[in-house]
This record gives C-alpha cells, structure tokens and sequence, in this order.
C-alpha cells in the first residue's frame, strides 16, 4: 500500500498536477504496448490529422472519446492500443507552399521538383508537431512510440504495392472523364472535398434561333426575327459562359410544351455559328426555368450524363486557368478571355444581339473547394481512377451482413446508399508534395505500372525494348494513402506480429463529414488487401457549433482553442465539460463553455472529498478493503449498491459509445450520490467504525470510474489515497461482481429516508428558514430507527423528536411536511413576523416587475430575450408570493 499527502488545502489546481503527471506517463511507457496475441485486441488507429494542422474544437470532440475507449480497454486487461500518426494534407500543404513561394518571387517549377520536395519536407519537419503537443495538453494517451507519417517509407511502400496490384487486376485505370477542377491549386479534387455555397445569382433567359431547315427543310443557317412566331427557344442558364460550348438542348419527353421541337435543331448563341440538336431526356427538371436546358457535357456533370446517354460530341472551351481556349472549337474574340470576363462579354453580346429575353436574380448552390474556397470548374481530364463497383460490393456485403456496424445507425444506411450510388474515383492529383505514381511511359505514350523504376525498365526492355521512361508527374489523392492506414502503420506488406495481432482494429471513432472520403474506402481496400473488413464498429462523433448554432469560422470569430479552454479550466474540467454535451443520436453539440465551468467545480468536489478522507482522525485502511458486511451501516450498503450500479451501468453506456450519458452517469453518482450524501452521512457517530474503509474503497472505484474521462485529476486522488500499483493507468477495472449488494438497504434509502430529507429541505427552502436554525421535526412512532433518524436530523439540519401528532401537547402547531413528518412551530409570533417581511419583499418585487412590463417604451426598445427574462422573473416572484401567503394563512389559522 502507498499513501500520498494532499498538495494543498487550496481548490484543486490542475496546472500543478497535468503537466507533470503527462511526463511521468510518458517517460514510464504507459502509453505504449506491444503485441500479445494472449489478451483480446483493442485497437484503434486515430485518424491522421495533418502535419502542419493545428488542433481545433472538432479534433478534442473526436478525439476525445478515442482516448476514453482505450484507457478504459487498457484497465480492463486488453492488449489495448492507440496507433498515432500524421497526414501529408498534400493540397493544402501545397497551397501554403506555393503562395510561400509566390511572396519570394518565385515558383515551383522554377524551383524544380526535387528542390521543391525538399521545401516541403523541410516545411513539415518545422511546422510539424504542434498538433501533437496540443493532444498531450489535452491529456491524450496514444503509443507515441508508434506514431507513422503517411509519408514514411514503409507506408510510401504499401501504397505502391496496392497500386500496383489494383492495376493488374484491371481496377486502376486511365481515362478522359469528367473531373472536378480546381483552378487555384491547380489540381483535381473530388466531390467529396467540395462545399456547396448559397450563393446569389443570376438567371440568364437566351433565346436559341431554331434553324430554317428545321421549319422549311431547307439548310438555311441565317438567323430568323428574335420575333416570328415559334421560331426560337427559351433556355435558363446560371452560367453564359459555357454557351460557346453547347452540343444540345434537351427537354423532358414528357413536356407538351416542346414535343413538337424535339428532333429540330437551333443556333448556338452567342456567335450562331453552330447548329445543335433538341433532344428529350427524362433527367431533365420541366419546373426549372422554361423546361428547356442547354447540355454542355464537358462542364457540367449532369450534361456530361446526358451527353453519354445520347451520344453527344463533348468539346471544352475552359482551360485549366479557368479561361476560354479555342482547341476544340472556334469561340471567336473570347479566346483567352477569364471564365468571369467572358461571362460578361456574352451577356452583353446577347442583349445587343435581341437573345437576351431577361435576368433575374437566382439563389443557388456554387461547389467551391474546401481547401481554397476557389468556384469549381468540371473539366474533361485525362486522369487515373479506381473502378469502385467490384469493390463497393464487398463492402456493402459487410454491412448488410452485420459484421461492420455504425453508432449512430442512421450513419450506416448513409454508408449503404452512398456504395449503392458510387462512381469511379479519380485518384490522380496534380501536385508534387505527395506519394507520386507508380507509372511510367516509353516515348511512343506506352504505360507501364511497376512498385520501382528499376522493375518499370525491365518490364519496358521485355514489352518494348526500351529502358527510356518517363515517370508520371502527378501525385495520389491523399485519401487514397489515408485508406490503406489500418493496415499500412502495422508494417504491411511485411508479415509483423503487429499485423498478425491488430488487424483488424475493434472500432473507428470519426467524423461523420469523411465516412465517403475514408471510412468506406478504408472499408473497400481492407477487404481487397486484408481479406477482412478493418474494423468491426464505427462511432461517428457529432459535430460542433458554437453556443448559437453556428459552424465555427474565422469570418465569425468564433473559433475555439481547446488548448485555451485547458489554460482556462484545466484539461479534465475541459473534457468533461465537453463530453457531457454529446447525445448518441444528437449529432449536433452547440457547446457552451459554461460547461466547463462545471466542470472544473466538479474537480474542486472530487478535491475536497479527498481532503476530507485524509483528515479523518482514524487510519485509513489498505486499499480496496471492506469491513465485513455485518458492521456496514445503511449508509454503507446503501453506497455500495449504487456504486455496483454505476459500474454496471458505465460499462453498458462504453460497449454502446454513449458517451454523453457515460459522463452524466458518473457524475452523478461522484457529486450527487457520494459528495452530497454519502460523504455528509460519515460525519455522524455511528458511521465511524466503518467510514474510512468504505470512503476509500468507494472513492478508489469511482477514480478508476473517471480515469478515462478524467485523467488527471483521477490519477492524482488515487495515487494521494491508499492504492495498489504505480499507476491508474494500469489499475484492474472495477468489477461490479466484488462489490457488496445490498438491495433493502438501497431500497430504504431511496424510498423512504431520501424522499424525507429532500421533502425536509424543501419545506426549509420554501420557507427560508436560516441555515443557522435548526427546526423540530415530528415523526410518528416507529417510522424510523434511531440510527435512521440522527441520519435525518443531520441531513436535512433538523431536530427530531417521535411523537404521534395526536400526543402532541395541546395548541401546538404544526405544518405538515410529508405523510409522516410535520414541522413543529415552536414560536409562532416568530414565524409570523418572518413570512410577514417576506411577503412584503416579494409584493414589492412583483410590483416593480409589473410596472417595468407595463413600460410599453422599455417593452418596445429592450432586446426580446431581456423582456422574457423579466416576464419569467416576474411569475417567478408571483408563485413565491402566493406560496407565502398560503403559509401566513397556516400559520394565522393555527393561532
């Protein structure tokens, strides 16, 4: 046994006790395990943040509970793990890089490639590791020992062989499809890392000049009076500028009102020097605009759809600066003109040329990238994808079958749908910071796949007879690395004993906002690689807003530090301020730094118990050790029981991630049920044969309860009390099957001495009686015994006296508190003139408080929230009011 001294009489101070325990943690090794295929796995492989990122409000909300699950598996006895590591983040790394680059008056490619990945790795290394020092100040415990980056050779390795391997078996490919361009980074980006803006616009009505031989059978391309009757049609666009490449007008089948034009050709405006058909597709929206659309299949998706459905030509006139090039077709004086610019310039073209029918303003959804803000430009590319079907099916076979499961559910059939619709993923990204791809090409354009350049120029010499490549310059999306995590940080394609005991993991705590950008394709790529899924639970954390509602930014400046709020509140105070705000199936948190607040009172409690403990005149006695159940008060059953209870229940909420009522639950069962009662209880005569044992057994249990949630403060009590061991870390996990179970003694508790005090001490409140006064209390005969009653007495700050209240002398006077209680009022006159003065408090209250409402100015003018405030303080002093109005009448009668 070792028994510490308290630090200080003072309020618990965490900035004495977190900084040194994290480094006592980490020099001992306590965070790092290594594989023993004798105990049940639990891994969890976080997921990588990016290297130069800095840790926000999302990264704690996510996080957090990761670090929870396995301190909590580690005591049980698990052969538990929490595998760290970083992302490249290659677009917004390269981002910072190259406006870096642009203030020093230069770029990368003048740089040149490998001068540049030097920069970038130099640039890593320097801005690197801040984002784990804050995870440390938030107290969190992975096996920093094993921390990966998704750059490092072994994981560069594997991404390579996976490469390869799904090339050769025909599921990587290249091809001309259309992309998602961003003209900032100059890159690819997929649909999912684009947002989708509210944004207002405009809504440009063109009329498009059917062409004479479609009314008269003759070829006649001159442009007929923007007044003849049916001689044109009327087409809605939000975007003038991808005009100069329209192939069609297209039109639902269904639509009466054009079933006479489908078949007809029109004139392209803005030049009318091309003739396109008008076609019918039923993707086609007959509510949008006048029903009639223009199909531009290489900018824009839902064109590009119809264009492959119908066959259409599918020429570009924007580049990849975002601007109109004329290599596909003639687009006359726009050539070289901005996206924005020629926007404008066809615009006016057609107002002076009579198409312009009208513009109105139009509130509509803009996909910009989330790296760079920039506007989206779909583009026809040439670039290398995954063909995602054959892998989906597996994946989707894994949930279905239930061996991959969601919390909350509904993010599982999110999961379902979106493999259910999944398109080809373009992999190939066009910046240099990032694993380049495996590919090389022979001058005449030939493609070879290969894990090295040595095995690409023997395969060339064998194929070709050729040893001249060239190597791809583009770079894998980022998520494609990112997919091969759960397997790649355990040394694949090496056979490692990591490997072997840790794959797969036994839960994925994320975002909900990435399950399509990795939780399914880490899902697909584990089940081709592994042969088994990579985890078997998937919690999906809730996303945070500010107190108001709203998503944090910059612009709003209401981003939130959480390494701010440990400054403030202490790290344990921040986490558990934060995790008691989450609900299971809430999955939106306006948190409220209030909370917090709470929190760190709930360290002072647990602080001022502990003190409490360590000054009983009595030793205290080795740990975990009980009196024998006979010389248990009431009291003592009584906490037992509730502590079996908690641990039941907290072990229930931790198998189903509820982490919210997790917290709620012990907290409650420390502050309300230990501190308030059970604490005050001990401090009675009879209690103190046997409070030591039972205040130390409790409290070692309810601290390794919190460990999790709570580290330090958790750790610093339990090291201050009697223990077993160097470290909480380590110690076993309460077992609810050791505990004492007492269930009458619970039951008389919480049915019957409970419900006296607290209807006691709201018959004092309501009657403001001075916490300095002690009133007498009658009880009938035989209710309680004589230990029950002290108990009362000194809960509830009463005297007590047993009396039937037929055998009270006569005149006195009584105020029934409960079926089998009632106040005696030993001095009425005492009594009166106390509600007397306190009506009068609360009549001058109520009458300020009408008259500040009857102020239709002050009504008028103050915020809506300050004049609710005073209506409720308002009915608030009423009820009061009429409460002791209806004592002063009890009392008056009983005179």
């Amino acid at each position: 046994m070792t028994l510490g001294k308290p630090r200080s009489s003072t309020p618990y101070d965490p900035k004495a006790v977190e900084a040194r325990l994290y480094e006592r943690w980490e020099h001992n090794g306590y965070f790092h395990e290594e594989p023993d295929p004798a105990r049940p796995p639990f891994i969890i492989c976080m997921p990588p943040p990016n290297v130069t990122g800095r840790a926000h409000l999302g990264h704690a909300s996510t996080y957090t509970p990761m670090d929870v699950l396995v301190r909590y598996h580690r005591m049980l006895g698990d052969n538990a793990d929490w595998l760290p590591g970083t992302d490249h983040a290659a677009i917004a790394t390269e981002t910072v890089l190259i406006r870096e680059l642009a203030r020093e008056g230069t770029s990368r490619e003048q740089l040149g490639r490998a001068r540049y990945l030097e920069r970038a790795w130099e640039w890593s290394r320097t801005y690197g590791g801040e984002i784990d020092r804050a995870f440390r100040i938030l107290g969190f415990g992975p096996d920093w020992q094993r921390s990966r980056f998704t750059m490092d050779e072994g994981l560069s390795a594997a991404v390579r062989r996976v490469f390869v391997t799904l090339y050769r078996d025909g599921l990587i490919y290249r091809g001309k499809r259309l992309i998602n361009w961003d003209p900032a980074a100059k890159t690819t980006i997929s649909d999912a890392e684009i947002e989708h803006e509210e944004r207002e616009g405009v809504l440009w009505y063109v009329r498009y000049p059917i062409c004479a031989s479609a009314r008269t059978g003759r070829r006649d391309l001159k442009r007929p009076s923007a007044h003849a009757e049916r001689d044109y049609i009327v087409v809605a666009t939000t975007r003038p500028e991808t005009m100069l490449a329209d192939v069609a007008i297209a039109v639902h089948p269904a639509d009466e009102r054009y079933k006479s034009f489908v078949g007809k050709t029109v004139l392209a405006p803005p030049l009318l020097a091309r003739e396109i058909p008008i076609i019918a597709d039923a993707s086609v929206d007959p509510a949008f605009g006048t029903g009639a659309v223009k199909v531009t299949p290489a900018h824009d998706a839902a064109d590009y759809e119809i264009g492959l459905r119908h066959h259409l030509p599918m020429p570009s006139v924007l580049d990849q600066e975002a601007r109109v090039h004329a290599n596909d077709l003639d687009v006359g004086a726009y050539a070289g003109l901005d996206r924005y610019e020629a926007r404008e310039r066809i615009v006016a073209a057609l107002r002076e040329e009579g198409l312009l029918v009208r513009e109105e303003p139009h509130h509509h959804a803009v996909a910009v990238s989330e790296r760079t803000g920039e506007v989206i430009e779909p583009l026809l590319s040439e670039q290398w994808f995954v063909r995602m079907a054959p892998l989906a099916q597996r994946a989707l076979e894994a949930y279905r079958a239930g061996r991959l499961r969601f919390f909350p559910e509904r993010y599982g059939r999110t999961y379902e749908q979106w493999l259910e619709n999944i398109r080809d993923w373009n992999i190939s990204r066009q910046v240099w910071w990032g694993h380049q791809l495996p590919v090389w090409y022979t001058s005449k354009g030939e493609i070879l796949v290969a894990e090295t350049e040595e095995e690409a120029q023997q395969i060339a010499q064998q194929r070709y007879k050729t040893r001249e490549l060239t190597r791809d310059p583009d770079t894998l999306d980022t998520w494609f690395s990112s997919g091969l995590w759960p397997f790649s940080i355990l040394g694949w394609p090496k056979a490692t004993p990591e490997l072997a005991c840790w794959y797969p993991s036994q839960v994925l705590v994320t975002g909900g906002e990435i399950i399509f950008l990795w939780v399914a394709r880490m899902v697909m790529l584990g089940i081709y690689v592994m042969g088994e899924q990579p985890f078997r639970d998937v919690f999906v954390t809730p996303l945070v807003f500010d107190a108001e509602g709203r998503k944090m930014s910059k612009s709003l400046g209401n981003v939130i530090d959480p390494v701010d709020l440990v400054e403030r509140y202490g790290a344990d105070a921040f986490r558990v301020g934060m995790l008691r705000q989450f609900r299971l199936e809430g999955q939106e948190v306006r948190f409220h730094e209030s909370r917090c607040e709470e929190a760190r009172n709930f360290n002072n409690k647990i602080w001022n118990a502990m003190r409490y403990v360590l000054a009983l005149p009595e030793s205290l006695p080795d740990p975990l050790t009980l009196p024998q159940r006979e010389r248990l008060t009431i009291v003592d059953r009584w906490i037992l029981a509730r502590l079996h209870d908690t641990i039941v229940d907290v072990g229930r909420l931790l198998a189903s991630y509820d982490i919210g009522n997790l917290v709620e639950t012990i907290r409650q069962f420390i502050w309300n049920e230990f501190c308030d009662w059970y604490v005050e209880a001990t401090k009675l005569d009879h209690a103190r044969e046997t409070r030591a044992a039972v205040l130390c057994f409790v409290l070692n249990n309810a601290m390794r309860l919190l460990h999790p949630i709570a580290p330090f403060i958790s750790e610093e009590v339990w090291l201050t009390l009697p223990h077993d061991g160097d470290t909480i870390m380590t110690a076993t996990w309460p077992d609810s099957q050791e505990i004492p179970l007492d269930r009458e003694a619970e039951r008389r508790i919480e049915e019957t001495l409970k419900p006296q005090i607290v209807a006691i001490r709201n018959w004092r409140a309501g009657q403001k009686v001075p916490q300095s006064e002690r009133p007498l209390v009658n009880v009938s005969e035989g209710a309680f015994s004589a230990q029950e009653l002290e108990l009362i007495a000194h809960l509830a700050r009463v005297r007590m006296q047993v009396t039937p209240l037929s055998g009270l002398p006569t005149g006195t006077r009584v105020a029934r508190i409960s079926a089998m209680a009632a106040a005696v009022i030993e001095d009425p006159d005492v009594e009166l003139r106390r509600l007397t003065k306190e009506r009068e408090r609360l009549h001058a209250e109520v009458e300020r408080g009408e008259r500040k409402l009857a102020n239709t100015q002050f009504v008028a003018n103050a915020k809506p929230d300050v004049v609710a405030k005073e209506r409720q303080k308002l009915e608030t002093y009423r009820n009061e009011l009429a409460r002791v109005e209806r004592a002063l009448d009890e009392v008056v009668k009983s005179a």
